[in-house]
């Protein structure tokens, strides 16, 4: 029923204006029909209670607007839609001067059917046509009147052209309202094919640049996996599936804290992986012992368009060869460092008791001579000791034992040994504590203050007037040491490399002071194995700042001893 409805109110033209006036007169149409149905119906009512001409004259009127209503309907529907509605129109006003006596019409009883018409044909035809029907409504008025020798109604034909007016006004807003709609829709649909186009042409060469990359991500020989920001594991390269021997089934859609959790990854590996999790942090030299493979991790961060985090893409590399390369090497610098120390401890001893006098007397240049040896043989132990500790870090064995220490006797120490270096070259040397520092803190007293003596002893090396300042310092959950110096600064495209085992900066002061370019760099590895971070600004000919936060741990919170690695 619904679809036959449709059907029946549906008029497809090339004018949507056309089909929309065509749609109204087809409800017109249905409205007139339903009227005469109900005036047919009616016959069964009245033909006991009426004069039976009447009732006979009912039925016919009825059955003639029905008959016209389906020819009007099927011009409508097949031919002219404006034929269709004057024929509608004019069938109005036949119907109009049938339903009353020519006096009575005139007379102002029914005068007010006549602005019916007046009001059709503005939305029917065009808005202007309201004033023609009007002039035809009071045409026939003012005929009525003549012909029956009375005064014609000159008040109610201007009422039928102040009605025309008001029509027109309105069925000419309503068009145009609708020829702007219209507009507005056409630019929309051209926007909307233009974007569609546009969209189109952009997923092609998504597509194709998907393809491109997932190409280039599947020749990449280094395992690859990409995680969203929930850890959920959202793409993998095949080299992932030989380097951990797990199928990529396995792998993709499964959460990142799934593979820290595989029995292959060793527990100091596991722990390294889970802390990367929850705290967003890579430690330094981060490799993961996988089964009797060691790999290397790195990860980044992924950025959209507008610099939204939206995951981490980590690098898997097989680093097993280099790893045993790199212990060997670690070994072979503990043996021979360890076995160097030993005769250089002789050479140090006999040298102090050659300078004490302890086998008969000495001159003054062999007193010279003799503090010279123990100089250079104390340099060579620090070297030694440095090869040693750096040994020890990268093959995994070096403790951070956690324990109360006094932040004010590491300024002690530091004092008693850097004072006379300092003083020696006439530098100021001075050290403050924060008022709200704690008095006590958990950390490594010895590797804290084999860091502070390795920068303070780096900035007197390279300082030649002026002062060396250190400040230890609370901020918020972390606490601080800063090193500051008023020495010759260093080149800022030196700085990200100051840092690397065996780096040196290339210039005089370096080659006169010698050593092998291991101090900042165990104190970079300190920094990180004790969780901390460690940054430098300086300006060269004006001096440099080294900065390093640690987290704040109070001695009640119970320190923890863990291995780094």
């Amino acid at each position: 029923m619904k679809k036959f409805i449709e059907r029946f109110f549906s008029f497809s033209t090339s004018d949507p204006e056309d089909t929309r006036k065509r749609r109204l007169l087809g409800i017109l149409l249905a409205g007139t029909a339903g009227i005469a149905l109900l005036g047919a119906l009616s016959f069964v009512y009245f033909a006991a209670t009426v004069n039976p001409a009447e009732v006979y004259l009912l039925l016919w009127g009825s059955a003639l607007t029905f008959a016209v209503v389906a020819i009007v309907y099927a011009m409508n529907y097949f031919g002219s839609g404006r034929a269709a509605a004057v024929l509608f129109l004019i069938f109005l006003y036949v119907i109009f001067l049938l339903s009353d006596t020519p006096d009575q019409i005139v007379g102002g009883r029914t005068l007010f059917a006549f602005t019916i018409p007046i009001f059709m044909a503005s939305i029917l035809l065009t808005p202007a046509s309201s004033f023609v029907f009007a002039g035809i409504s009071g045409a026939v008025i003012f005929y009525l009147a003549i012909s029956l020798g009375v005064t014609p109604n000159i008040p109610g034909i201007a009422g039928f052209f102040l009605i025309a007016f008001v029509s027109w006004l309105s069925a000419r807003s309503l068009e145009q309202a609708l020829n702007e709609l219209r507009s507005i829709n056409l630019n929309l649909d051209r926007v909307v094919a233009e974007r569609t186009e546009a969209l189109a042409e952009s997923l092609a060469r998504e597509k194709i640049e998907a393809g491109r990359n997932q190409a280039i991500l599947n020749s990449i020989a280094d395992g690859v996996i990409v995680f969203d920001k929930k850890w959920n594991a959202t793409m993998a390269n095949p080299a992932i599936k030989s380097m951990l021997d797990i199928p990529l089934q396995l792998i993709i859609n499964k959460n990142f804290r799934e593979l820290v959790e595989h029995p292959r990854l060793a527990p100091n590996s596991r722990v390294l992986l889970g802390s990367m999790i929850e705290h967003g942090t890579q430690p330094i030299g981060f490799r993961v012992e996988w089964g009797e493979k060691t790999l290397s991790v790195s990860a980044a961060q992924i950025y959209n368009q507008r610099r939204e985090d939206t995951g981490t893409v980590i690098v898997f590399r097989d680093f097993t060869r280099e790893a045993e390369v790199e212990r060997l090497k670690s070994t072979f610098v503990g043996i021979v460092s360890h076995e160097l120390r030993t005769p250089l401890n002789a050479i140090l001893g006999y040298a102090e008791m050659f300078k004490e006098a302890v086998y008969g007397p000495v001159n003054e240049k062999q007193v010279n001579m003799a503090d010279r040896i123990m100089k250079n043989t104390q340099r060579l132990l620090a070297l030694i000791n440095d090869l040693l500790d750096q040994a020890q870090m990268e093959a995994g064995r070096l403790t951070i034992n956690n324990q109360t220490t006094r932040p004010a006797e590491l300024l002690e120490t530091m004092h008693s040994l850097m004072d006379k270096p300092a003083a020696d070259k006439d530098l100021k040397l001075t050290s403050e504590i924060e008022d709200d520092f704690p008095d006590t803190l958990v950390g490594d007293p010895a590797r804290l203050q084999q860091i502070l003596v390795n920068l303070v002893g780096n900035a007197v090396k390279f300082t030649h007037r002026g002062f060396v300042h250190v400040k230890l310092f609370r901020q918020d959950e972390r606490w601080g040491i800063e090193v500051t110096d008023s020495g010759q600064g260093i080149p800022e495209f030196e700085i990200p490399h100051i840092f690397d085992t065996f780096r040196q900066v290339d210039d005089a002061a370096t080659r006169e002071h010698g050593g092998f370019g291991l101090g900042l760099s165990i104190v970079k590895q300190l920094v990180g194995l004790m969780n901390g971070e460690i940054n430098v600004t300086s300006i060269l000919g004006e001096g440099s700042v080294f900065l390093i936060r640690f987290p704040l741990i109070i001695p009640q919170e119970s320190p923890k001893a863990w291995r780094g690695s």
